[in-house]
C-alpha cells in the first residue's frame, strides 16, 4: 500500500511556488511554474529516503478562496463544453451520414449544408470509432467548429 503524504503549495513573495510536506520536516522545493515544481517533489522525496513510487501525494493547493471557487467554476464549464462538443460531433457525423446515404451528397454540400467545411465534414464522416460514443478525457483541448 502507498503511503499517503501531503504536500502544500503555495506561491512565495517572489512568485515562485513552494511546496512542503507537513509529514517530513525540513522537506520542501519550488518552481518556477506548477509543472517545474512537480518534477521537483520525486527529487526531494528521494533525499528524504521515500520511494516516490509507493508515495501517493496528495495536493493542497493554498489559494484565496474565491480564485479556488473561480477555477472550480471553470473547470466545471469545460468540462460541461466538452461533453457538449463531443455530442454535437456524434450529431454531425450521424447527420452527415444520412445526407450522404439518403441524398447522395457529397462532402461539400453536407458541410454546406451544415455551416461546417468539407474537410471537417469528411474528418467527421470518416472518422475512426466513428458510430461508438467517445469518453471526455480529462484536460482535453475543445474545438468547435466554426
Amino acid at each position: 500500500m502507498k503511503e499517503r503524504l501531503v504536500a502544500r503549495i503555495r506561491r512565495d513573495k517572489d512568485g515562485n511556488w513552494l511546496v512542503t510536506f507537513p509529514e517530513i520536516r525540513g522537506a520542501h522545493t519550488y518552481g518556477r511554474s506548477l509543472n517545474q515544481l512537480r518534477r521537483r517533489i520525486s527529487e526531494v522525496l528521494r533525499l528524504w529516503d521515500r520511494d516516490p513510487a509507493r508515495v501517493d501525494i496528495v495536493e493542497v493547493l493554498e489559494l484565496p478562496t474565491s480564485l479556488k471557487q473561480a477555477i472550480s467554476a471553470a473547470t466545471k464549464q469545460r468540462v460541461e463544453l466538452e461533453e457538449r462538443s463531443q455530442a454535437m460531433q456524434r450529431d454531425l457525423e450521424r447527420t452527415i451520414r444520412r445526407l450522404q446515404s439518403q441524398l447522395n451528397l457529397g462532402v461539400r454540400d453536407s458541410g454546406e449544408l451544415l455551416g461546417i467545411s468539407p474537410q471537417y465534414a469528411h474528418k467527421l464522416r470518416h472518422r475512426k470509432g466513428a458510430g461508438r460514443s467517445l469518453k471526455v478525457r480529462k484536460g482535453a483541448s475543445t474545438r468547435l467548429p466554426r
